[in-house]
Formats: C-alpha cells, structure tokens, sequence
C-alpha cells in the first residue's frame, strides 16, 4: 500500500511538471505566429459534391496562453461586423463569431495538416425563436496568407497588458462594424459569411482598400 501511494505521488509530480512545460510553449504551428491572416473557405455539405461557396479574410489578434491552449479574438476584413474568439490547443482550432448585430452566428472546428492549413467543419445559423435557422451544414478549408496589419510594438503575444488587450479588441470591433458590405453575384447585399455566390474575395478587398486601424 505504502508502495502504491508513492507510486501516485510521483506520477502527480510528473504530471504537474509536463504541465507546467506546456503551459510555456504555446501550440505550434498556431494561427498567430508564423502569420495570422487567414483565407477560409466554405464547402456546403448539403450537397453531393461538396459545393464551394463564400472565401472570407479573417485576422487572429495576438493570443493569451491559458492552461496548454492559446485564446484570442479574432475579425473578418471582407464581411461586416463578423468577428469573435478562438481557442487553440495542438492541431485543433476551435472559433465562435457572431454576425448581423449578433443574430447570425458561426461555429468552426479545425485541425492544421501543415503550418499553413487546416480543415474541418463550419456551421453557420441565424436565430429565429424556436430552434435556430440552420443556414449551412459545411468543410472548411484555412489557408495562412500572410500578416494582417496590427498595431506596432506588440511585441509577443503573451506580452500585453490586459488593458492594451481591451483597447486593441475595441478599435478591432470598431474597424469590423465599419466595413462595407461584401455583394453577391447580383449586386444585393450578401446575407452571411459563408453563403453562395458572393463577388470574389480579392474584387471585395480591391474595392475596400487595405485596412488599417489606428492604436
């Protein structure tokens, strides 16, 4: 018995120990460091063959290390107002947003394959009072482009303040709600992220011009 509770104790010691190693080093690859602008694209499951609808531009804002995950926020440069958090723990990557003064929303599941992609499912849906108004059961397909523009001397993620943090989410949240709308096809205005027949991604960000806030 004296061997056994000796045993437990050392395991608990070891435990504690690889997870105090986890907690300083974030997940690599992650969507923050090597790049944090994303291109993400819809597939619609609904559909024999997988049908590709929208391609939006979302940016990751430098993470919190919380636990072995990273948390942040995130925001869209090609859809207004469309904006929300992210958790990322290994290869999975875990996203929530909300859209149409918080009445749409956005569920992403993810798991990088390579240091700049990561697939898996995206569901989008639109209250309505009684169960949800499912707008699309999808895949999804992330693809890392580059660096979004962010205020200068952030330094590491883990570096900010918990105010600079705030103030950072706010002029981002600004800068979301300011976007002009992203059209469809048609020339209407598109109704959520991830739905068919939008203008194209680069024909929408040729038209807004590069984004930049101010800190």
């Amino acid at each position: 018995m004296k061997l056994f509770k000796k045993h437990v104790v050392l395991v608990a010691i070891g435990s504690l120990l690889l997870s105090g190693a986890a907690l300083a080093n974030p997940p690599k690859p992650n969507v923050y460091d090597t790049g944090n602008k994303w291109r993400i694209t819809y597939y619609n499951d609904s559909t024999s063959n997988h049908a590709q609808w929208a391609t939006q531009e979302i940016c990751f804002l430098p993470f919190s290390s919380v636990g072995t995950s990273i948390q942040g926020v995130w925001y869209s440069t090609s859809f207004p107002d469309w904006n929300g958090r992210y958790y990322q723990e290994g290869d999975e990557v875990k996203m929530t947003g909300d859209y149409a003064r918080d009445v749409g929303h956005d569920h992403m599941t993810l798991v990088h394959t390579t240091d700049g992609m990561a697939f898996k499912d995206w569901t989008e849906w639109r209250e309505d009072g009684k169960f949800g108004n499912i707008i699309g059961w999808g895949n999804a397909k992330m693809v890392r482009a580059g660096r979004c523009f962010y205020p200068p001397g952030v330094g590491k993620p883990d570096d900010l303040t918990a105010k600079a943090r705030t103030e950072m989410e706010g002029k981002v949240q600004e800068l979301s709600r300011s976007l002009p709308g992203r059209l469809t096809l048609k020339g209407g205005l598109a109704q959520s992220p991830g739905q068919a027949d939008l203008e194209g991604l680069d024909s929408y960000l040729n038209r807004v011009g590069v984004l930049k806030f101010e800190y």
